[in-house]
């Protein structure tokens, strides 16, 4: 069902994420890539966007990246309130957040779930809301559990493929250098063992970095809280 993302797979870096999370806990990976901080520092079954992070601000790869003069935004085609993810990003160091409250002209999935295929034209007005270079968190909805069936899940993550098509082709025809980082948060809720796994695991997923810098497509693993530091090494930041 995702024929592009496979494509993907072949051409560009990527490989392996090791997620803290299987079947659901999206936040916990989400702030281990942003913050490039390991989950296994809190205490167990802790979220800290329920937690310290509405109190304080951290350390993240938002801050890191302003200081070198970028904008950060986050986007997010769900509910501001998802995961506190409206006190949460300030304090993770971005500047704006389009959840989908402001969003126009949804259309949603048969379980209610967001179709992830109005993010590309998100992600283009945040690219064209500075006129400098920009740091931006998506987190898309459509492939959320829970699954009728698999068959289900199939036919979701084959229209994600789809956006993700759409996406390129339209980063494409931008005169900018772009690097975009996609990865799963975690395996869908499915009743899987490890040994059903190709990679013996239910903790990992895989990501890819397209851009259109040429970057050597280089395959490795790494964990989700290096994420952000193996792609910033890649374009020599």
């Amino acid at each position: 069902p995702i024929p592009f993302f496979h494509q993907l797979q072949k051409n560009c870096p990527g490989g392996y994420l090791s997620v803290p999370v299987a079947g659901a806990g999206t936040a916990n990976t989400e702030f281990e890539s942003i913050t490039g901080m390991n989950l296994d520092f809190f205490g167990p079954g802790e979220y800290p966007y329920k937690t310290v992070l509405k109190k304080t601000a951290c350390e993240s790869v938002a801050f890191d990246l302003k200081n070198l003069g970028y904008s950060a935004h986050a986007i997010h085609n769900n509910e501001a309130t998802f995961y506190d993810r409206n006190r949460v990003f300030a304090q993770l160091g971005f500047d704006t957040f389009t959840p989908i409250e402001y969003m126009n002209n949804i259309e949603r999935n048969p379980t209610g779930w967001c179709k992830d295929k109005i993010l590309t034209g998100e992600i283009i007005k945040t690219l064209d809301s500075t006129p400098g270079p920009d740091y931006i968190y998506t987190i898309s909805v459509q492939g959320h559990g829970k699954y009728p069936s698999f068959e289900y899940y199939c036919q979701q993550i084959q229209e994600m493929d789809q956006f993700i098509r759409s996406l390129i082709n339209t980063l494409r025809a931008r005169k900018e250098p772009i690097v975009l980082v996609m990865y799963g948060d975690h395996l869908p809720g499915f009743e899987w063992t490890e040994e059903e796994m190709k990679n013996g695991s239910l903790f990992q997923t895989e990501y890819v970095v397209w851009n259109n810098m040429n970057l050597p497509p280089v395959k490795q693993d790494v964990e989700a809280y290096q994420l952000a530091a193996h792609v910033l090494d890649m374009v020599g930041i």
